[in-house]
């Protein structure tokens, strides 16, 4: 394990991102509306709200974006989970397709917004390689490209002998190419998001844990550390990091975890011969593996879905290691210098969720693609907190939970060792992970 000797547990996008100044600030007894969570849904709510007239501070239990806001890979998609086939059989095939386009109309509005707003975040459309690790999931990707088109996202299957196009991997038999989607530095759009959110006059209070949420009708109270808080509304933006705060919302939420490394340094050309078009890149399987060249172009950043505690995440860097090599055996020699930890939040219905509850508005459960989304979500969110619409095609959908969960995590380890299971047997039919 020589590759992650003396690494750091800061992820890079941190390491690399520059906060603006944030004035110190408290909580008061009373607020008109309060955010839980300052990572992409909270700040875009919060200055949606505050450019609106409302007065908005923005409470975290960690530092400003500390959570998967500034963890995840930084792909930029407009990719729903659910099968467009299985949704019109439940939904009617119009309703079915308003609410599957809304990753499209949401990797839109966050195109529209980087431009309008000139955000310094590395966004580049940059196009989504998915490469199949078996033969046999060929005819998933297939069906993946053939629901696509049918929404109006155009792609292309890509064989085996042009995956070397893409990605210098010996791990692909084919795959499939989404040219309009992208990436991002996701640090760096949490910067921009807070100068603007200070522009909007949003006040900040890291290091303030929110809990003991409690809708009393014509106003709700929480606790905000340690001083009891009256706000006339409340948001919540917590996604994979949602706790016992909101007792409601953590029956709805599930966590699920991912370990991401970046390498060190390494030269340009090098990095440009593995990813020749700076692609990002998938694999199909349940477990799976996420990766791209930095937005630096420096270093290879690879996000996997293993079993993790984050209380000991040395124990699964074996396994993450193995992953770094079977995908590309060049980096043998090559350190590690970032291990870190993320948590998305996912939905029993795998779709997102945007409403009121009461007093409390929230925007969650991206279920992995919430780069695009929350910036669209959070937009709405706000609108309908304005009393200016908001409509979405998800309005009206019902966010779930399951009877006895209450945002249990022992089912993670099981969980994912079915799914190695079933990402080394043949073919489950037109899935692709």
């Amino acid at each position: 394990m020589d590759a992650f000797q003396g690494h750091s547990d800061t992820p890079l996008w941190r390491a690399e991102m520059a906060l603006p100044q944030v004035p110190a600030s408290t909580v008061e007894p009373r607020e008109d509306v309060l955010v839980v969570g300052s990572g992409f849904t909270g700040l875009y709510t919060a200055l949606h709200l505050a450019r609106g007239g409302r007065q908005v501070v923005v409470c975290d239990a960690g530092e400003i974006g500390w959570g998967c806001s500034t963890r995840n890979g930084g792909q930029v998609s407009s990719e729903m989970k659910p099968d467009l086939d299985d949704f019109i059989g439940r939904y009617g095939e119009d309703r079915a397709r308003a609410i599957l386009s809304t990753g499209i109309e949401a990797h839109r509005h966050l195109r529209q917004f980087v431009a309008e707003e000139a955000i310094a975040c590395n966004y580049s459309v940059c196009g989504h390689f998915i490469g199949a690790h078996r033969p046999d999931r060929m005819e998933g990707l297939r069906h993946f490209l053939r629901q696509n088109a049918r929404l109006g996202v155009e792609g292309e299957e890509i064989p085996k002998g042009r995956v070397s196009d893409f990605v210098a991997s010996p791990q692909f038999h084919g795959g499939v190419h989404l040219a309009d989607w992208a990436s991002l530095h996701p640090g760096r759009l949490v910067a921009e998001l807070v100068r603007l959110c200070l522009a909007a006059g949003v006040r900040f209070a890291p290091m303030t844990r929110v809990s003991r949420i409690e809708d009393r009708v014509d106003h709700i109270t929480c606790l905000a550390g340690t001083r009891t808080v009256r706000a006339a509304h409340l948001v919540m933006a917590t996604d994979g990091y949602t706790d016992g705060a909101s007792k409601w919302m953590r029956r709805r939420v599930v966590s699920l975890a991912s370990v991401v490394t970046a390498t060190e340094a390494m030269d340009p050309a090098a990095v440009r011969a593995l990813y020749p078009r700076a692609s990002m890149v998938y694999d199909t399987r349940m477990n799976v593996t996420y990766h791209r060249p930095s937005p630096d172009g420096d270093r290879v950043v690879i996000g996997t879905v293993v079993p993790v505690n984050v209380t000991n995440v040395a124990a699964c860097l074996p396994r993450v290691r193995r992953n770094i090599l079977r995908l590309f055996p060049q980096l043998e020699g090559v350190k590690i210098a970032h291990v870190w930890t993320g948590f998305v939040g996912a939905t029993f219905s795998h779709l997102p969720h945007v409403g009121l509850h009461g007093r409390m508005g929230y925007a969650i459960g991206y279920n992995g693609t919430g780069v695009a989304m929350s910036s669209y979500l959070g937009m709405k969110l706000a609108q309908k907190m304005l009393g200016k619409g908001g409509e979405t095609a998800l309005d009206g959908l019902e966010l779930e939970t399951r009877p006895f969960f209450h945002g249990q995590t022992w089912y993670r380890r099981p969980v994912l060792a079915l799914h190695d299971l079933k990402d080394n047997m043949a073919s489950r039919g037109a899935t692709i992970g």
